[in-house]
């Protein structure tokens, strides 16, 4: 039998404990299983210590509920050996106390292409690999692994380098990105500021983030290597930009931590973020019919109660479908004989679906200050349609005109925002208003401005999508 060539785990009883069962109930005390389902592309994770970093981390590997990949790459900084480049770890397994994971074989190619080597001295001690593995073998199933470990590397050479590996990435690969964000204070030489730690690390790590959700890359390189020159993401927040930047993807942060506010001292922090990225959709999975018939029939008896006793319905949560107790922009509309009788949501989400279904039913009936009051005599003759949306983005453009070509009739919703003024339109409405230009001069009369609004520079359009059902 060949003489396997085993990477041992170097920091087991240091960083995570070294026991199988102290390991495996340290994971199932931080991994945070999501009920929402996302087709996940590639994680932003941390690489502290468990005790530090951990709990962010099992908050973000919760995402691959429902997610399964036959290769995984990991990559992160080399906090050990400089060189020039990317290494590719050439050897047959990873090993954890948990078990062995298998490198692929497809590491052997990568190694030969330009701007990769394996580098040796770079893996042997290197944990920012290594502490990510025992989340994946948690919440993964018979993966395989390409080790990556970035050097120095200038701009051009990082999108050069996103180009090769996308050779290597297809549907069933997950790409992880172990990156710790900000390091403040006299140990690592970065004191920028001494008084509201907390704030001021928040506003130092959140372009970041932002940049990182526009893939904005020249300007996240810029302000990783100028401003935020201690988050040790500089070549692999870049790369992952590059590699993700024109793919209909939706980046997320979904936990954050620091060390600070751990120990409760700021002295010396490092800020650990935690970000999903997943495949845009309308919704991430379509409502079950019986979800919709529960939501329809919800708003349906809290018209009753209502006009019964003028009393607001109540339901005991034990009773709601798990995905609708999930926070989502949520409209309902009424209408009577085919024409709108009232329509109120919220855009953005204000508490659980099925909260946001049984207050906007009685907005949309008594508060729409288009209409008088729907009347107890009209209920029977009224129809309910119910809009769940997803957030909202900004549609970005250089020129007005091209929200005429960019924006998808029948698809997306629009929300113009100028100043204080603000109104929006459900994908629903292109139903009666087919044309762009059309679309958008109703908009803004309804927003209260003029008809052409959305050519001033300083309006903005938002898009989403909503799934609709009716009755």
């Amino acid at each position: 039998m060949p003489h396997e060539n085993i990477r041992s785990a170097k920091v087991a009883g240091s960083f995570y404990p070294a026991d199988f069962n102290e390991l495996n109930n340290t994971l199932n005390q931080l991994i945070s299983f999501s009920d929402q389902s996302k087709s996940l592309k590639a994680l932003i994770v941390p690489h502290a210590g468990y005790a530090y970093s951990g709990k962010v981390a099992g908050q973000v590997f919760g995402y691959l509920k429902n997610n399964s990949f036959n290769k995984v790459i990991v990559i992160g900084p080399s906090h050990y050996y400089g060189f020039n480049g990317f290494s590719v770890a050439d050897f047959d397994y990873y090993e954890t106390p948990l078990g062995k994971v298998k490198v692929s074989f497809q590491v052997k190619d990568l190694i030969r292409e330009e701007h990769f080597s394996y580098q040796v001295q770079a893996h042997d001690q290197e944990h920012a690999i290594e502490i990510e593995l025992p989340f994946l073998q948690k919440t993964l199933n018979n993966f395989e692994l390409i080790p990556i470990i970035a050097g120095q590397n200038n701009l051009t050479e990082i999108e050069e380098v996103s180009n090769v590996l996308k050779k290597y990435i297809d549907d069933q690969t997950l790409i992880v990105f172990s990156v710790d964000f900000t390091h403040y204070g006299p140990s690592y030489g970065f004191v920028p500021f001494t008084d509201d730690m907390a704030s001021n690390l928040d506003k130092l790590d959140q372009p970041v983030v932002e940049y990182l959700t526009d893939f904005k890359t020249n300007e996240l390189h810029n302000y990783l290597t100028s401003t935020a020159q201690t988050n040790d993401g500089e070549v692999v927040l870049t790369l992952a930009s590059f590699l993700l930047a024109g793919k209909d993807y939706n980046v997320e942060l979904v936990a954050k931590d620091s060390s600070g506010q751990i120990m409760n001292d700021y002295t010396n922090s490092v800020s650990y973020y935690g970000l999903i990225v997943s495949l845009a959709e309308e919704l991430s999975t379509g409502y079950t019919d019986q979800e919709k018939e529960f939501l329809l029939k919800l708003s349906r008896n809290t018209l009753n109660k209502y006009y019964e006793d003028g009393s607001t319905l109540t339901i005991s949560e034990s009773l709601v479908p798990k995905r609708l107790k999930e926070e989502r922009g949520v409209f309902v509309t009424l209408e009577k004989n085919g024409n709108l009788r009232g329509c109120i949501g919220y855009i953005l989400p204000n508490g659980p679906i099925y909260q946001a279904v049984i207050e906007n039913t009685l907005n949309a009936a008594l508060d729409d200050p288009r209409f008088d009051p729907v009347e107890a005599e009209e209920l029977n003759s009224t129809k309910i349609e119910i809009s769940i949306l997803s957030l909202p983005e900004e549609l970005a453009v250089n020129d007005s005109k091209e929200y005429l070509v960019e924006l998808r009739p029948l698809i997306d919703g629009v929300v113009l925002k100028q100043s204080t003024y603000q109104a929006t339109y459900l994908p629903q409405v292109w139903e009666d208003l087919k044309e762009p230009e059309m679309f958008l001069n109703s908009l803004c009369q309804k927003a209260g401005l003029k008809q052409k609004c959305w050519q001033d520079s300083n309006t903005k359009l938002l898009i989403y999508q909503a799934e609709v059902f009716h009755q």
